[in-house]
């Protein structure tokens, strides 16, 4: 009798930046926000072009590490809710929901 087993893995993407959480989820204009994730300088923080957007406003990085950054909320940001979105490296995160205050 022969056995045959077949392993199946689950395909996850691993490459690009990954935002966990923002701290706090909700903030003013010039407030600096500590966002948490995973791949955010994409192993290279020296040297990763790394840009975090809020709709159509683009947040000024303060520190960056692999792991978290802290940004602060732009002037241009529209008051409302929105998503901040990192770009390292023309790879995209997934949208990480926060809103601006008024």
């Amino acid at each position: 009798m022969i056995r045959l087993l077949v392993l199946v893995a689950a395909c996850a993407e691993t490459t690009g930046p990954h935002l966990t959480s923002a701290m706090p989820a909700a903030a003013s204009v010039n407030a600096v926000v500590t966002v948490a994730g995973e791949r955010m300088c994409a192993g290279d923080c020296l040297h990763a072009a790394g840009m975090f957007d809020l709709g159509s406003a683009r947040a000024s990085v303060v520190a960056l590490t692999d792991t978290s950054a802290q940004i602060t909320i732009p002037a241009l940001a529209p008051a409302g809710k929105t998503s901040i979105i990192l770009t390292v490296n023309d790879s995209t995160s997934n949208a990480l929901a926060f809103e601006v205050l008024p």
